[in-house]
């Protein structure tokens, strides 16, 4: 019986060969490593030679098992056969190979007491051989000489050495001949036949190492600088992102990244500290532990990615100065608006001046009429960063003329009356001071506001004239907005007056804001005006109508005239119904070609009359009602 040969033999018995055919040595011994990713390579060809046929080559065939060793046939011929398989691997090209097996299962034995079958690496193939034309072989991988269950067992090849070979030589193919050993390939009794339907597997056990890519690097929420001079960063700094990426799919989500950060004099004091489960191609990210950081002192960081299997190398460094020291807060004057009690001149810009007092950490100012807020970054970026803005990027902030000094700026009010202005200092790491607040009287800009077309009619036009309040010289134009859309302006006379027309187009009504802006740069507050449309018809009457001073109108036996015009938005008005005072039945009167209708009545007794109006469709719908109130005079 033919003993079994140890694998640790046939691994240096394949190093040797593969030397010796030009190939790089994949050594497998050393440390064990962690399991990787199991894959099947798809197959290329599968299929079988016979010697008794040595120019045809026979590619795997549903339901016909594949022959393998020496057979006779019914004539007594006799017929030897190998099969041989290839892979293709390109799918592992980029991955480190931990290892490869072939499967194949036995589907008969000529003699289940025998059994010797090597496997070959060969020449890569890209069709069935034929005995003739078999591939040159390259190096026995591995052997199976033991007894398990037969028929029907599933044997296992170890091929690992040849997959890791074929990939680090940027081999697209891998081909394997199995046989039986030579000195029994010519004795029928180790003949047998492979299952057709599991025929030849081959797994592949990989993994993609990660990689950190240094150019996506983000620090207290700016990207790192990879190279002196030092930025330096406030109470963000603490937070470090670093982007790694794994082309495996099982690896998405279960990265992790190691940061380690050391004082730039100090080499030596590393600390390390690292996030899991993080995804590939977002941002891994940390907070350093408090105490960490010193403030004033310079850092260098870089990261690093891990799969769990395989490491990336170190990143490029990073460069910072810590600096979590809020700034002092500055003093704010003005010579123009005045902070105790009395009122700045209409019309006027206010002008300010910040002062750092000397703070040489101070190189400018945030600004605002309002609460500033607190300042806060988002982790908004494309990658799933931290993003910090500078701070001196907004439009209410001003640089100092030197570190330490100050700055004058022009502001105008948003508001009247009593106006508080709120001030922050900032540092150069975009640290915040506490608020400083300068309260001043303002006092009322808003133009004036008259409608000249008289009660705004939907479908009609609505003319204003626009002046400046009392004590204001040198308009130059009106801002207007209508309807919150993009503002128009309209040039001032030399008076101040503007004017400004539209035709009410809006069923529901129309709002108006406008300011004016001044050739001293002063833009006023704002001023409002709105309408708002009923959704029933319109009644206008000459002589019925509910007078101001609340007096009886028009009296028994005096004909009044009563117009109904269109609801807000309506173009297909035919008709109108209309009930005085409680008729049993409406009366239906027809509409004009301008959509609208005049009627006569002439009231029979004095008192309170309730007229209700509705107008009607070409499809016979209704609007809702008008309830039209009006008091009847008694008789003189």
């Amino acid at each position: 019986m033919i003993q079994p040969r140890p694998r640790r033999g046939l691994v240096a018995a394949l190093a040797l060969t593969l030397s010796a055919a030009g190939l790089a040595v994949v050594s497998t011994g050393g440390a064990a490593v962690a399991s990787g990713h199991f894959d099947s390579a798809p197959s290329v060809q599968i299929g079988w030679t016979d010697s008794a046929t040595p120019s045809t080559p026979y590619g795997w065939t549903e339901g016909v098992n594949m022959p393998l060793g020496t057979s006779t046939d019914g004539t007594g011929g006799s017929h030897t056969s190998r099969v041989y398989a290839t892979f293709d691997l390109t799918q592992f090209q980029d991955a480190k190979i931990y290892g490869g097996t072939v499967f194949i299962q036995e589907s008969s034995a000529a003699d289940c007491t025998k059994r010797a079958i090597e496997i070959w690496r060969t020449e890569p193939v890209g069709e069935t051989p034929s005995w003739n034309r078999a591939p040159q072989e390259i190096a026995k991988l591995d052997e199976i000489l033991t007894i398990q269950s037969c028929p029907g067992a599933t044997l296992s090849f170890d091929v690992g050495a040849a997959v890791q070979d074929a990939v680090e030589h940027d081999r697209r193919r891998v081909t394997f001949e199995i046989r039986v050993p030579q000195p029994y390939e010519g004795d029928p009794a180790y003949g047998r036949r492979l299952n057709w339907y599991k025929s030849v597997g081959l797994t592949v056990e990989h993994n993609a190492a990660p990689t950190i890519d240094s150019g996506l690097m983000f620090n207290g929420g700016f990207p790192c600088s990879h190279a002196q001079p030092y930025r330096v960063l406030g109470g963000f700094a603490r937070r470090l992102e670093a982007v790694g990426t794994d082309s495996d799919e099982r690896d998405q989500y279960r990265l992790k990244t190691e940061f380690a950060v050391w004082p730039a004099d100090d080499p030596a004091a590393r600390t390390v500290v690292s996030q899991d489960q993080v995804q590939s191609g977002r941002v891994g990210s940390v907070s350093l532990p408090t105490g960490t950081l010193v403030d004033g002192k310079s850092y260098v960081w870089q990261a690093r990615v891990s799969d769990g299997r395989e490491t990336s190398d170190w990143s490029e460094t990073c460069f910072f100065t810590y600096d979590g020291k809020a700034p002092s807060a500055p003093t704010i004057s003005s010579e123009n608006y005045p902070s105790d009690g009395t009122f700045a001149p209409v019309g006027v810009p206010g002008v300010f001046t910040f002062s750092a007092r000397g703070d040489q950490d101070i190189v400018g100012f945030e600004y605002s009429w309002a609460d500033l807020g607190v300042p806060v970054c988002s982790s908004g970026g494309h990658v799933g960063q931290t993003v910090c803005t500078d701070p001196f990027a907004a439009t209410n902030t001003v640089r100092a003329d030197v570190p330490g000094g100050s700055a004058t700026v022009t502001l105008n009010p948003v508001n009247g009356f009593e106006q508080r202005l709120t001030v922050r200092a900032i540092d150069l790491a975009g640290n915040v001071s506490a608020e400083a607040r300068y309260t001043t009287r303002v006092p009322w800009s808003a133009p004036n506001v008259r409608v000249e077309s008289g009660t705004p009619q939907w479908g009609q036009e609505v003319r204003f004239t626009f002046t400046p309040v009392s004590g204001m010289v040198g308009v130059r134009e009106y801002e207007i907005a209508l309807d919150g859309g993009q503002p128009v302006t309209r040039q001032a006379e030399p008076d101040g007056t503007a004017h400004f027309s539209f035709v009410a187009d809006n069923p529901v009504g129309h709002r108006l804001s406008v300011r004016s802006r001044s050739d001293n740069g002063f833009v006023s507050q704002s001023a409002g005006w709105s309408v708002f449309f009923d959704p029933w018809p319109g009644v206008a009457s000459d002589v019925y109508f509910y007078p101001p001073d609340g007096h009886a109108v028009g009296g028994v036996g005096i004909e009044g005239t009563f117009t109904f015009s269109p609801p807000p938005g309506w173009t297909d008005t035919v008709a109108y119904r209309y009930n005085f005072g409680g008729a049993p039945e409406p009366t239906e009167v027809p509409a004009g070609a301008d959509g609208r209708a005049t009627v006569e009545w002439t009231p029979s007794s004095s008192g309170w009359v309730d007229l209700t109006v509705q107008a009607v469709r070409a499809d016979g719908s209704v609007s809702e009602s008008n309830w039209y109130y009006f008091e009847v005079a008694a008789s003189s």
